[in-house]
């Protein structure tokens, strides 16, 4: 009874390992695994704003609600002057909502309703970009910030990747002559997933509102006349064949 057992367990043991030598069948021993990497730049052409809206009263939500209202027609009318076209527009919901306020100068606590709400859009010319931050904060809206994009962003990733596994199989025909073998075929390519855009320069609020205060004096340079641009990174790891 021992000995059948013990055959039993056996043959459980052979084929669990067969299944899992069947179930990874890129991994032979002679292979090469190889990170690619690559980067593209592309010119800055858009730049998205991101203006929060909040509007409060201590006690009466609709008067909070109607300050938001009035401010949000405000900004409609402001992106129109600056021709943002309707599908370059975004918006959150509405939030209204009560909150506990202790910055009171006798330090009591009082409860005060908010409304909260995030209106985002591209401006396809970034040089108006310093016109456009004077006239938001000249409305009164005072929270907004904003990044440098590009149109390009997307269709630039594949090309990135395409570039990357090119630089993986350039770097595994070296390594593969030098241990004096030959590179044999794409066993499997795997995106690292770092292949987000990142971007070289932001400009908040604050900051690009003391560049907008300058920005007639480009004649005798500033940061508004130094092209911005996007980085566009990728890695993949590409397992080849050895022969």
């Amino acid at each position: 009874m021992r000995k059948l057992s013990f055959l039993v367990i056996s043959l459980l043991s052979f084929f669990s390992a067969t299944a899992q030598v069947a179930q990874t069948p890129d991994l032979p021993v002679n292979r090469i695994v190889v990170l690619g990497d690559a980067e593209l730049e592309l010119p800055a052409d858009q730049v998205r704003v991101v203006v929060n809206l909040q509007y409060s009263d201590p006690t009466d939500a609709k008067k909070a609600y109607n300050a938001h209202q009035a401010a949000e027609k405000q900004l409609v009318t402001l992106l129109k002057d600056y021709q943002i076209n309707e599908k370059d527009i975004r918006y959150t919901l509405l939030q209204v909502q009560k909150n506990q306020n202790d910055v009171y100068p006798t330090g009591e606590r009082r409860q005060e309703i908010v409304t909260m709400q995030q209106v985002i859009f591209e401006l396809n010319k970034p040089e108006r970009y310093p016109a456009l931050q004077l006239a938001l904060i000249n409305a009164g809206f005072n929270r907004f910030q904003a990044t440098y994009h590009s149109t390009k962003e997307e269709q630039s990733k594949n090309l990135a990747l395409e570039k990357a596994i090119e630089a993986a199989r350039e770097k595994a025909v070296v390594m593969a002559k030098a241990a004096g073998r030959t590179l044999g075929t794409v066993l499997s390519v795997r995106d690292t997933e770092e292949t987000d855009p990142v971007f070289q320069k932001r400009f908040g609020a604050g900051y690009s509102y003391g560049s907008a205060l300058y920005a007639s004096a480009r004649a005798e340079g500033n940061l508004l006349d130094i092209p911005q641009t996007i980085r566009i990174p990728a890695q993949v790891k590409v397992t080849f064949e050895l022969k």
